[in-house]
């Protein structure tokens, strides 16, 4: 009976206390969570950025609110890569994935941006929940990342001039290449994106030059490609096998292939060595290849490959097997991106 009297009066102190610490917390509502407006007015677009959260606890609330901001800049950062991403589509093919990368950037980054919470965050007796606001100051989170835009600026821009200076055609192309994988990489492209978001006016400002050159250059890299002809120049070949593979890759990496030396910006030697032996057990092969793309600015590429040993009783049969490794090798591995 007695323990019973404890076990009650102990839940009564306990309901208590939470009756009284419920009763102390600030239950009027916040003037920023009147209506949308109201929340621009306290904390206006030119200058804050504020996402409202809400959670069991002011702590729980503020970890909401956070996350509702991560999810902000993640959504605004996707939705702008994305329209990059598009107009990239229509020129050429365009790198998978960054979205997530983009996502992965903000979650791991946005600590450095300062979040503040509402001073007068409270608890809606109602929904019996805390409720509060996440903000950024655009000012002061520009302070933290405007040097790293800057960085990013300056190093498309070089990559971009090395581009447009360059005399040689095959090269050009190269170099724009260069330009256009660097637009494209996830460090890029989040820091121009999360800077549209920070302060348009100043990024449009401060960069302005460099956003021209990113959207003019999907169209020079194709015009430049266009004038990049190769000739592939291949004095030991087996039924044409690698001169149609290399022209293949050529054609689809945008370069067109000319029929005549004199006709091209760039020559593609391609080197076959058969490794061809005789034995008793009858052909076999040892392929290895090389292709050195030269233009009058000298060499500016060299490719190496070699196929695993082929044998055959015929001897046609063995070489083509031979050629036909050394063709899955080149459309496995030869890109132009090793050369930039």
């Amino acid at each position: 009976m007695k323990k019973a009297i404890n076990l009650c009066c102990f839940g009564a102190a306990f309901f208590a206390a939470l009756f009284s610490s419920c009763a102390g917390q600030p239950s009027a509502p916040a003037p920023w969570d009147a209506s949308p407006a109201a929340m621009r007015q306290v904390f206006p677009d030119g200058q804050y950025i504020a996402q409202r959260g809400s959670g069991a606890t002011r702590a729980a609330a503020e970890a909401n609110a956070a996350a509702q901001m991560a999810r902000f800049f993640n959504s605004q950062i996707s939705s702008q890569v994305s329209l990059t991403e598009r107009y990239a589509e229509r020129n050429g093919n365009v790198q998978s994935g960054t979205e997530m990368e983009s996502e992965t950037f903000v979650n791991s980054q946005i600590n450095l941006f300062g979040i503040r919470y509402a001073l007068d965050a409270y608890f809606d007796k109602q929904q019996k929940e805390w409720v509060t606001v996440a903000y950024i100051n655009r000012a002061e989170a520009w302070q933290v990342y405007g040097p790293r835009f800057k960085q990013q600026a300056e190093a498309f821009h070089q990559l971009f001039r090395a581009a447009e200076e360059e005399k040689d055609p095959f090269r050009k192309a190269l170099r724009y290449i260069a330009a256009r994988n660097y637009a494209r990489s996830p460090d890029f492209q989040n820091a121009d994106a999360l800077g549209q978001i920070l302060l348009p006016a100043k990024m449009d400002a401060e960069f302005g030059t460099v956003r021209a050159e990113a959207a003019s250059l999907a169209q020079k890299l194709d015009s430049a490609r266009r004038n990049a002809g190769v000739f592939i120049d291949c004095p030991v070949d087996f039924e044409s096998m690698m001169l149609n593979v290399f022209s293949q890759k050529f054609t689809a990496l945008g370069f067109p292939v000319a029929n005549a030396r004199n006709a091209a910006a760039a020559v593609c030697r391609v080197t076959v060595d058969e490794g061809m032996q005789q034995r008793e057990l009858g052909i076999f092969y040892f392929p290895k290849l090389q292709a050195v793309i030269s233009s009058p600015a000298g060499t500016l590429f060299a490719f190496s490959a070699e196929g695993s040993q082929s044998a055959a009783v015929t001897p046609d049969v063995a070489r083509r097997r031979a050629y036909q490794f050394l063709v899955d090798k080149v459309n496995q591995t030869f890109s132009l991106e090793a050369s930039l």
